[in-house]
This record gives structure tokens, C-alpha cells and sequence, in this order.
């Protein structure tokens, strides 16, 4: 991604979502580059991860979210601070989230993915799941609210793990988005898939008016990777979503992608 190309215009209630299907180049240069974006404690975080493979997803992760947020704001790659929130969400250090106007980003990452969720004045999360690995269907009953876990037990068994992922990655969402983790028990909000291509979303507080904010969206980059995405635009327009796929520090190009599923606010 060239350092002078112009800044991409993101307009209030869109949402831009940058798909990097990672592998290892084996450019020495390129890598080079990489870690010349890196500050020290960035280094040492990388330096403590065992396998070169999580190594390597992590040196790409952090050269995504600097080169990208490059791409909105007159920052420079290298320049980017970002700070941890109480529960663990990252964001954009001050004085450089004045100079950015409102940006606000989140990462996910699973095998053979990493995608970043770009928006302004928009309460964001992403997760993405490979749908080649082993669903972990015995953890429903603990985590899911029960109307999940029946629905997903109603289910033949061969579309059990696919219907696990779909819901995990939108809890998973909606919790990143609201920017306070675990303190958020899983079985506190519920999902309902039954209607094809639909997304209903219901909290288990009856008197908590708020779930009608938050809106989903489920795409399929892949035929092997599951995205669910959970924002709260703020306004009573439909946030539109627009995609690209990149390799930092080289390229990138728009990137059509389906939507799976979205809830009715589209």
C-alpha cells in the first residue's frame, strides 16, 4: 500500500471492513518494513509468542491497524498510539483521536484471516471464525441463552457447527462493540437465526429498550471464513458496509463480499 496514496473519504454511517488473507511472504524486506512500524513494546509482545505462525499474524495484525488507519487520517504508520480500555478493548491513544476525527476501528482474527472494522462515531465490533475448525458444541449449554441452545439442538447434527459458529461470532460481536467483554454474561442476549437470511436480536432484560440500536450483519468473505459484525450507527439511517482486501505495505483493492445474513434494519 503505497504511503502517499490519498486519504479514503469514510462518511458518517459506513462502515469499512479490510479483509487480509495472511501468509507468510518470505520477503526479508518486506518484513523489514514491518517491523520498522513497530514500537518497543509491540516488539517485545511479538518476541514472547512461541510459534513463528503466531509471530507472524501478529507482526501482520499490528502493520494492518497502523497502515489502515493511515489510510483515514494524516498520521503517519509509525505514529499511531493506542491505549487499552478497562475491559481490553484497544483504541486510539488522545491527542492523535482528536486528530482523527472520530475514527474508530476493531480487529478479529482466526486462521487464514485478519479482518479490521473501520468507522466514525460508531460503536463497533467484528469476529471472525475459519468454519474448517472443530465447533466446540459442548460449551453451548454454558454460554448460550437457552432459546440459543435449543434452537441449535433442534438442528441435524451436520449444520450444528456451522449454526455454533454463526452464533458465536455475533455474540462475540455485540460484546467487542459494547466495549466491556466477559462483564457481559453470553447468556444475557439472545439470537434467533430461524428466518432465512434474518437476524433477530432480543436482550433477556425485557425492560432494556435498547436492543433496537444494534444493528448485525454476517458475511461469508470465503467459502471457509464466517464474519459477523454488531454496530450501533446512531442515527436512523442504514449503516452501509463497503470491503477491500489488502496486503499491508503493498497493495489493496475492493473485495465483494455476500451477506450471509443481516437483521432487518437493511
Amino acid at each position: 500500500m503505497p504511503s502517499a496514496a490519498p486519504l479514503i473519504s469514510l462518511p458518517a454511517g459506513d462502515i469499512h471492513l479490510w479483509f487480509c488473507f495472511h501468509a507468510d511472504t518470505g520477503n526479508p524486506a518486506l518484513t523489514a518494513e514491518y517491523f520498522s512500524l513497530l514500537t518497543p513494546e509491540d516488539r517485545s509482545k511479538h518476541d514472547r509468542f512461541h510459534f513463528a505462525r503466531d509471530r507472524h499474524r501478529y507482526l501482520l495484525t499490528r502493520v494492518l491497524a497502523r497502515s489502515v488507519l493511515s489510510r483515514y487520517a494524516p498520521v503517519q504508520a509509525q505514529a499511531w498510539r493506542f491505549a487499552t480500555g478497562p475491559f481490553g478493548r484497544p483504541r486510539i491513544e488522545a491527542p492523535l483521536a482528536e486528530e482523527a476525527h472520530g475514527l474508530d476501528f476493531n480487529l478479529s482474527h482466526t486462521d487464514g484471516l485478519i479482518v479490521m472494522a473501520v468507522a466514525r462515531e460508531i460503536d463497533l465490533g467484528v469476529d471472525a471464525e475459519n468454519l474448517g475448525r472443530k465447533a466446540a458444541l459442548e460449551v453451548a449449554g454454558h454460554f448460550f441463552s437457552p432459546s440459543e441452545s435449543a434452537a441449535l439442538n433442534a438442528l441435524p447434527h451436520s449444520l450444528q457447527a456451522e449454526r455454533f459458529f454463526e452464533l458465536w461470532t455475533l455474540k462475540e460481536s455485540y460484546i467487542k462493540a459494547r466495549g466491556m467483554g466477559l462483564q457481559i454474561p453470553l447468556d444475557s442476549f439472545s439470537f434467533a437465526l430461524d428466518d432465512p437470511g434474518g437476524i433477530a436480536f432480543t436482550l433477556a432484560d425485557s425492560l432494556d429498550g435498547t436492543a433496537q440500536r444494534w444493528h448485525f450483519w454476517q458475511l461469508q468473505p470465503t467459502r471457509e471464513h464466517l464474519v459477523s459484525v454488531c454496530a450501533a450507527p446512531g442515527h436512523s439511517s442504514p449503516a452501509r458496509i463497503v470491503c477491500r482486501e489488502v496486503a499491508p505495505l503493498q497493495w489493496e483493492r475492493p473485495l465483494a463480499v455476500r451477506t450471509a445474513r443481516a437483521s432487518g434494519c437493511i
